[in-house]
């Protein structure tokens, strides 16, 4: 027991034994504080210029005032994955959002219930009481044909996933049927689907066998190629006095058959579609080097602000939109807004006997309206609105040839989606929608001057300090001995 003691009682002894419990203890506090920190869920330090990572504080106040319970589950996701991380803040602002990440194997009742039939899927669902909506990763980025950068807009995807499924009454979009347009379970079947998760209740509408209904939000009128009987124009005409709103897609009148009965709703606006279909001459301006698939120039609206910028709008075989002249809007109250035109080399041909690709001297070149908005003022409480697009191939399920593939035009070329899902947003008064685009393609750090010299003083004098004191301590050492 005394040779136990007098080991003990040795310096270097007591020494070891003091740095063994110093270690101990800084083991023990790094561990306690790195579970408390995780137990606080601190938001992280943002230091990107276009705060990539923080919750604008528009998304803040729109979300803020949420009182039904969300789930947010990350299908394939890690916790630490930066999606994740940004959609934790929304929690940190409203406690009725919750934020998880699941394993397939773990929670197959959620992969069965939301479709997700693979472990290595990623998959984001916001689910609400009353319904849910799906996004995948793809939808949180988008691309500036201009500035060749990647655009992020996840924040934009998910707050308004969250206020879309939280919604008291979803929209009402009705499709125009009887007149042999594009079918909802045929032609637009892709873009039913998306209306569908934008959380819009979409349905048919045979205005020869029903009323116009009450609730109706939206009528699209799908590209009619016979005409409206003269109940229809009444029951059209009434639903426009009373303020309601029409998507109208149009394709090129390519034929000398007039449709009197259409014409006279598209006249309370003052707008036509002309005989005719547009080429182009531009190849910047068309793809796959075909003159029929063109490339509009996007001007600035509350419908096209998200895609002003973008890779463009592809339309195939395109008419030509002709307003009336500014007397006659406003006699008929209305006000005209151009949304999408063709470019000065585009020309439009009327002579369908021609089969060249090439102007030739019977074709009328220069730029044509293919997509306007028309505000029509009924009285001071109501005011119609009609977006008309001289094209409804845009915005269908036909299939374009790529390579060795062909692909849906509706969704996979260039913003077509985003275009129509914007204007019905428009044409529905979503004005809780929100739009955040985040510049990805060159992140920075860009610190303050204050940061600035910390993180020098970090990198650079700290590290010298511990040099100077480590050869001074090993000087006086070394003279001790």
């Amino acid at each position: 027991m005394n040779k136990i003691v007098e080991i003990f009682k040795q310096k270097w002894i007591g020494k070891t034994i003091m740095t063994i419990l110093l270690i101990a203890i800084l083991i023990v506090a790094f561990i306690g504080i790195n579970i408390w920190v995780q137990s606080m869920n601190f938001t992280p330090i943002d230091v990107t210029k276009e705060k990539l990572y923080t919750l604008s504080d528009e998304s803040k106040n729109q979300i803020k005032n949420i009182t039904q319970k969300v789930d947010m589950y990350f299908f394939g996701y890690e916790d630490d994955n930066v999606y994740v991380q940004l959609a934790k803040q929304y929690n940190s602002i409203n406690e009725n959002i919750n934020v998880e990440t699941v394993k397939i194997t773990e929670r197959p009742d959620l992969a069965e219930k939301y479709g997700i039939d693979s472990d290595e899927a990623y998959g984001i669902v916001v689910q609400s009481p009353d319904r849910y909506k799906v996004l995948t990763e793809s939808d949180f980025v988008t691309y500036d044909s201009n500035t060749y950068e990647t655009i992020d807009i996840s924040e934009q995807k998910m707050t308004n996933a969250i206020l879309d499924t939280t919604m008291a009454d979803k929209p009402k979009v009705y499709f125009l049927t009887g007149h042999e347009e594009y079918q909802l379970d045929t032609e637009m079947t892709t873009l039913g689907v998306y209306l569908a998760n934008e959380v819009n209740e979409i349905n048919t509408l045979d205005l020869l066998s029903s009323e116009m209904p009450e609730d109706i939000d939206c009528l699209v009128i799908p590209s009619p190629n016979t005409d409206f009987s003269d109940v229809e124009v009444q029951k059209i005409t009434d639903y426009i006095n009373n303020g309601g709103n029409i998507l109208w897609l149009n394709d090129a009148k390519v034929t000398d058959t007039d449709l009197p009965n259409v014409q006279k709703i598209l006249d309370l606006y003052g707008v036509k579609i002309e005989k005719g279909i547009v080429l182009e001459q531009d190849s910047s301006k068309m793809i796959l080097e075909n003159p029929e698939f063109v490339k509009p120039d996007i001007n600035y609206h509350e419908i096209t602000k998200d895609i002003y910028n973008a890779s463009g709008i592809l339309m195939i075989d395109t008419g030509k939109i002709q307003i009336a002249e500014s007397e006659k809007l406003e006699e008929l109250n209305v006000t005209s807004n151009v949304l999408l035109q063709t470019s000065e080399t585009s020309f439009l041909r009327t002579d369908f006997n021609n089969n060249s690709l090439t102007k030739s001297d019977s074709d009328t070149e220069g730029s044509v309206t293919v997509g306007v908005e028309m505000q029509k003022k009924i009285n001071d409480e109501k005011t119609s609105k009609l977006v008309l697009y001289a094209n409804g191939i845009f915005a269908t399920d036909i299939l374009i040839p790529i390579s060795t593939q062909s692909q849906k035009i509706a969704v996979t070329f260039y913003n077509n989606k985003d275009l129509i899902l914007n204007t019905v947003a428009y044409l529905t008064n979503r004005e809780d929608a929100i739009r955040i685009r985040k510049d990805i393609g060159t992140v920075t750090y860009t610190p303050t001057e204050q940061e600035d010299t910390i993180v020098r003083v970090i990198i650079f004098t700290v590290p010298f300090i511990i040099v100077i004191i480590g050869i001074v301590v090993w000087q006086i050492r070394r003279r001790k001995k």
